[in-house]
């Protein structure tokens, strides 16, 4: 029987710490692959737990891949690749719109409220940044984001995403946008980028406006295919692993290792990241990223800030394998930095001084309650006899997929008549112009108070 000394944990929820302890056992292949785990009724008793709690751990270990459900037998540890000890490289020394229609409701945009910002605290933090600041914010800002900003999001990093990189491996910028054109830049002209056939269709005009050669790699559940990143001689893979927009799966561990080993392979092979809207995911432990997996320096890792606090913040920022940290200097830092100084200094009080993760957890619970709310009223109305909700617990939307034969741009333009915009899972098909009679619902921007004016809306326009 496995026996772990919970007296361990310091603070982390028993579930938790139980999933990291029988992880690390099957990473380290003290568990071997198709041995069964402990009922959860016996390992509970034999723990001293409750049932419910080993039942949270084993959940955590099914979603990310590193076990199997079988039906009335029990959980089988699956067969992983080997796991390397992973080790610090050395890399150099750090070098110093036109305002939109506003609709009655809006399941399309990344909108929040304002209520929602902290403006008392932000605007503080900037005060203090201007006069205590004053000299450095007259210089030209460096072209990879001034230090105390990206000082700050390595602590951040390290403590919630398990990445453990250096203030000269970030890149600070104005936008994802901004930064996959410098990508595009820094890998012409021999970059061969792939991205999934189901996202954002901003991200191939990007490509396509730098002239950049990419294609369409096929997919499943799990993300890109190596047979078809081989097949294209793809070198660079875009994945967003913790929350595939806009589907909502979790990249499981073996299509991770998979990619991984690809990347190995080859030394112009790397992965593209995006860590988008990792931050909210209301049930289970939050998702690490495959940065934090990664022991030969094969990845490159973004995120922003966009959805965390507001999108008009404009800031972004990657973190850069060591291996490329010298090749974007040499060839990029050329650059002047495109955030101002005053809103990265504010921004690294922020996140320093603990206001930016309890806003996250502030966050976190009020979409929470928004979803909840919103479906309760979906699965309540005269909808929920035609359409089925797809959720998965994370990120700020859900689809919505209906019993209907009309085409999915009648359905939107229905429901734009009752004054609501609304996407349909369709507009993110990059390689085929097909019905999904799916809608994509963005809860973010909704009013609290436009809830059930909203459904029965939904409900007259679609019944």
């Amino acid at each position: 029987m496995l026996t772990y000394d919970l007296s361990k944990r310091q603070g982390t929820p028993i579930y938790e710490y139980l999933y990291k302890c029988i992880k690390e056992d099957i990473l380290n292949e003290k568990i071997s692959a198709g041995d069964k785990l402990p009922s959860k009724r016996l390992f509970a008793k034999h723990l001293g737990i409750s049932t419910a709690t080993v039942e949270n751990a084993y959940s955590q270990l099914l979603l990310e891949g590193y076990v199997t459900s079988v039906e009335k037998s029990g959980f089988y540890v699956n067969r992983l690749e080997n796991p390397k000890t992973k080790t610090k490289e050395k890399g150099p020394k750090p070098l110093e719109e036109e305002f939109e229609y506003s609709f009655f409701s809006d399941l399309r945009s990344n909108r929040l409220q304002r209520a929602n910002f902290p403006f008392a605290t932000w605007a503080r933090l900037m005060r203090y940044t201007i006069s205590s600041h004053d000299e450095a914010l007259l210089k030209t800002v460096p072209f990879n984001g001034i230090y105390e900003l990206r000082e700050a999001l390595c602590t951040y990093l390290a403590d919630n995403k398990g990445m453990n990189v250096e203030p000269y491996q970030i890149y600070v910028g104005s936008g994802t946008e901004y930064l996959y054109a410098r990508l595009i830049l820094l890998f012409a002209p021999d970059g061969k980028w792939a991205i999934e056939n189901i996202g954002n269709q901003k991200i191939a005009n990007i490509y396509d406006m730098y002239n950049a050669a990419w294609s369409f790699t096929d997919t499943d559940e799990n993300g890109p295919l190596i047979e078809s990143l081989i097949k294209e001689k793809s070198n660079i893979v875009h994945i967003s692993p913790a929350n595939n927009f806009p589907l909502g799966n979790v990249m499981q561990i073996k299509r991770r290792q998979e990619l991984l080993a690809w990347a190995a392979a080859s030394p112009d092979r790397f992965i593209l990241e995006d860590d988008y809207d990792s931050e909210f995911r209301y049930k289970g432990a939050p998702i690490m990223p495959v940065y934090s997996m990664d022991t030969e320096g094969k990845v490159i890792y973004m995120n922003t800030f966009s959805k965390t606090l507001i999108p008009s913040l404009r800031i972004s920022f990657m973190v850069l394998p060591p291996a490329l940290v010298e090749r974007y200097q040499k060839k990029l830092s050329f650059y002047s930095g495109t955030v101002s100084s005053i809103e990265q200094y504010t921004l690294a009080h922020f996140i320093r001084d603990g206001y930016y993760e309890r806003h996250i957890n502030h966050m976190r619970n009020y979409f929470r309650s928004i979803r909840d709310s919103l479906i309760y009223e979906l699965e309540h109305s005269p909808l929920g006899k035609i359409a089925t909700i797809i959720e998965p617990s994370a990120g700020t939307h859900f689809l919505l997929k209906l019993d209907t034969d009309k085409p999915d741009c009648r359905l939107k333009a229905e429901i734009k008549a009752k004054d609501i915009d609304v996407a349909a899972l369709s507009d993110y098909l990059l390689t085929k112009n097909r019905d999904t009679h799916t809608l994509v619902i963005n809860y973010c921007g909704i009013h609290w108070d436009r809830i059930k004016e909203t459904v029965k809306r939904l409900s007259d326009a679609l019944l």
